[in-house]
């Protein structure tokens, strides 16, 4: 049977969500669907829920799927399809992948990745990334995490956690993180981290005010407290802003991007509010004289399940028409 348009389906697990996607290969996203993470029903059960959303797929859409894309946070092994541990999930050595196989109705090839390379495939192909072949992607959401294309490669490294960042500890006065460190950058950029702190500083400033909201605070309230100029929320934003710059620093010292795109549900959000000041806490940290120029992208993907399923283009080589004449 001839196939007048192909398909992919990508699935992004996050810590608070899982988001789906079956986009066509120009980039269109014809169906999308996010539903909670249900932690509590443990990773045999989100599976089976994922499962059951990949099979209405199969069953609208049948022969001209290609493929799925999987993303996960955390440590994984592409290749065997595990999730080694994911802290945000409480997932460890979850065979991910064997699971998903024997739950959906059609044989299909699953791709595995972590999250943020994910995402910094779906940018290159659809979003912010197009026509650019070095460029860092930054996700900010409930955690914080980042991949890199370097000359139109995905930087994976040798065990695949090239940039998992987020737990690199920067503070050993900071606070303790969820994988168990201290000071991990995840405790700063990102939306458990922000509610974290602001939580300390309503605490520690005894006022009634910030008593009355401190126990059911949100990273939405504390932006919208920023632009009304509450102190203890614009001082959270400066920190933000200090640290992504640093972050920003440290990775065009090393890996020369023209571009970082800001992603994740909360990079999105603060993107307008923080770019230029977290632009010139880069500049203070790297080389005086470097006037290598980079840009600051927000992404512009329309759900971050879209990386997942660019997976199945770039581990198959297959140039989507999203990107054909474009390069």
């Amino acid at each position: 049977m001839q196939r007048d348009r192909y398909y992919t389906i990508g699935i992004d697990i996050g810590g608070t969500k899982i988001a789906f996607a079956l986009i066509d290969d120009k980039g269109v996203v014809r169906e999308d669907k996010k539903i909670p993470t249900r932690l509590t029903g443990g990773s045999e059960f989100i599976q089976n829920e994922i499962g059951g959303q990949v099979n209405s797929f199969i069953q609208k859409y049948g022969y001209s799927i290609m493929g799925i894309g999987l993303a996960t946070p955390g440590y994984i092994d592409p290749v065997a399809g595990v999730v080694k541990n994911a802290v945000n999930l409480d997932w460890k050595n979850v065979h991910v992948i064997d699971v998903l196989k024997n739950t959906i109705e059609k044989p299909l090839p699953i791709y595995l990745q972590r999250d943020t390379a994910a995402e910094t495939l779906g940018e290159y192909y659809f979003g912010a990334g197009r026509n650019c072949q070095d460029f860092v992607f930054l996700g900010i959401g409930t955690g914080f995490g980042a991949g890199a294309l370097t000359s139109g490669h995905l930087l994976t490294g040798s065990h695949n956690m090239a940039l998992e960042i987020g737990h690199l500890s920067v503070d050993e006065k900071g606070p303790q993180c969820a994988c168990g460190n201290v000071g991990c950058i995840e405790t700063i950029l990102s939306g458990k981290g922000l509610v974290n702190r602001a939580y300390d500083l309503f605490d520690a400033s005894h006022d009634p005010n910030y008593e009355k909201i401190k126990d059911s605070i949100t990273a939405r309230q504390i932006l919208s407290m920023a632009k009304a100029h509450d102190p203890i929320a614009e001082e959270l934003m400066r920190k933000m802003a200090k640290s992504l710059g640093f972050v920003c620093a440290m990775l065009k010292s090393v890996i020369d991007p023209e571009r970082f795109i800001i992603g994740g549900g909360l990079g999105k959000a603060i993107f307008n509010m923080l770019t230029g000041e977290v632009e010139e806490e880069m500049n203070t940290h790297v080389f005086k004289l470097d006037d290598r120029p980079t840009g600051f992208y927000k992404s512009s993907l329309k759900t971050s399940a879209m990386g997942a399923a660019a997976m199945v283009w770039y581990f198959n080589n297959i140039l989507p028409n999203s990107l054909k004449n474009k390069n």
